[in-house]
């Protein structure tokens, strides 16, 4: 009895020994862990706030070049690519002067259509039919953002479809308040899948983004289940005024709307032209102790139509 008794003590007193081992192990590997990240800390700061200062900054000259330099694809990437190279050069002398070399330059681009009413009119086409295709074959969709005022009649709706499935903004007066407008995101079976209105007769839709007005609408994912190439339409758009602009990743939208009607024009109406959807840029942080080098994806910072707290003679 008392040699069992010994070598159950024997073993527990093995067990806390081993115990008190891992727990040094591990307090050490987090000791070491915190005085790794306090050291790197620095440099990893400038690594992330170089990252983000180029995605903001390349991001706006993206727009600018959409916007200014839109005669074809080629155009706008040469023009991006020179303010890349111009924004490189101010912000290494920035970074320079603390001990560090960086540089910045636009490795590729994704081409597409920025399609866009810079007017304020009616949402429907150039030759004045209500219901008709801004773009097709549409993959992607990014800064769809529309200013709306309904006049009655049918909700003006904004539609995207793949055929099996569609996904759709409606925006319309709201029926028992004089002034008020609705926004309502339905589904293919027309089943309500977001909801919400303005005390106004004009109401600020962020169609990607989900907001109204700037504000998050819960429920509203952009072209929730639809999973192909989709069509992006316009429905009941003699019955609102307004004006909106989007960009979608097809490089020649314009050419597949039916009627020939959908081009640039003088008098306010859609236009479509060329723009750059995205660009990949190469970007290099280097200084005495760390090299890091990573490629980001940058897309347009902001919608190239009018601001959505525009008026309509803005």
């Amino acid at each position: 009895m008392d040699r069992d008794r010994g070598q159950l003590l024997l073993v527990a007193g093995l067990g806390l020994a081993l115990a008190f081992v891992v727990l040094a192990l591990v307090l050490n590997a987090v000791v070491f862990t915190e005085n790794l990240a306090t050291q790197n800390h620095g440099q990893t700061d400038d690594v992330v706030g170089y990252e983000r200062a180029a995605e903001a900054g390349v991001g706006g000259l993206l727009v600018q070049a959409n916007t200014d330099d839109d005669a074809d694809h080629a155009s706008i990437q040469s023009a991006l690519a020179a303010d890349v190279d111009q924004w490189d050069a101010n912000a290494s002398l920035l970074s320079a002067s603390g001990g560090t070399i960086t540089a910045a330059a636009v490795e590729s681009v994704d081409e597409g259509t920025r399609v866009a009413q810079p007017d304020w009119r009616s949402f429907a086409d150039a030759s004045g039919d209500p219901d008709w295709t801004a773009a097709r074959g549409v993959t992607e969709t990014r800064r769809f953002e529309a200013v709306v005022s309904p006049t009655g009649g049918d909700p003006l709706t904004l539609n995207v479809s793949d055929g099996p499935a569609s996904w759709r903004v409606d925006v319309f007066q709201n029926g028992s308040n004089a002034g008020f407008t609705d926004v309502e995101v339905r589904d293919g079976n027309g089943e309500v899948l977001a909801a919400t209105y303005v005390e106004s007769d004009t109401v600020a839709v962020d169609v990607t983004e989900g907001t109204v007005n700037g504000t998050r609408v819960a429920n509203w994912t952009f072209a929730e289940n639809v999973s192909g190439a989709y069509d992006v339409s316009v429905a009941n758009g003699g019955n609102a005024e307004g004006r909106y602009g989007f960009v979608v990743d097809v490089p020649d939208a314009e050419d597949d709307v039916a009627g020939g009607t959908y081009e640039a024009r003088g008098d306010g109406s859609p236009t479509a032209a060329p723009a750059l959807y995205s660009a990949t840029v190469d970007l290099t942080v280097r200084d005495a102790s760390v090299t890091y080098e990573t490629n980001v994806t940058v897309a347009p910072e902001e919608s190239s139509t009018a601001p959505p707290w525009a008026s309509p003679d803005a």
